[in-house]
């Protein structure tokens, strides 16, 4: 009998907090086997996005954005995220606290692939987790990951 290949996939989560320890611990020990990057904020995602080839192995295949409590504009992040030419094409999921309540109809707008309220229990969190698992990574084909995207994405469009 032959076994299929289980593809790995890199997941970056931009996050910090105690949302984000729970997010990570769903991630890393109940729903996803994947490569999991744990960011800490908008400045470290930068950074390292500043210094990753987009053909590297570890470019990520989905991105899980936390809306922190302080953060004063989200938006903004996922405008710029969404502007880059390396990473308009991969999915962002945004998450988001019962505390926090962003605009939804704003964040899909910019381009976030779903928007989530972290539900308040850990089991809750796993259930979403093992959805996102049985959704991105088993049904939904992933952003292609090999070569740079900026100069086939400046072949296409025309500036505003």
């Amino acid at each position: 009998m032959a076994f299929l290949k289980r593809r790995m996939f890199n997941v970056w989560l931009i996050a910090s907090g105690q949302s984000r320890a729970d997010l990570e611990e769903a991630l890393r020990g109940h729903a996803l086997g994947h490569n999991l990057t744990v960011i800490p904020d908008e400045t470290a995602f930068d950074v390292l996005a500043r210094d990753i080839d987009r053909d590297a192995d570890r470019f990520p295949n989905l991105l899980m954005y936390l809306v922190r409590d302080s953060a004063q504009a989200p938006p903004d992040f996922l405008h710029k995220l969404k502007a880059s030419a390396d990473f308009r094409h991969v999915p962002v999921i945004v998450f988001h606290t019962g505390r926090i309540v962003p605009d939804i109809k704003h964040l899909y707008s910019l381009g976030a692939a779903s928007v989530i309220r972290v539900p308040i229990k850990f089991h809750g969190l796993v259930s979403v987790m093992r959805t996102i698992e049985a959704y991105w990574f088993n049904v939904a084909s992933p952003p292609p990951i090999d070569g740079p995207l900026r100069t086939a994405w400046a072949r296409h469009v025309q500036p505003l």
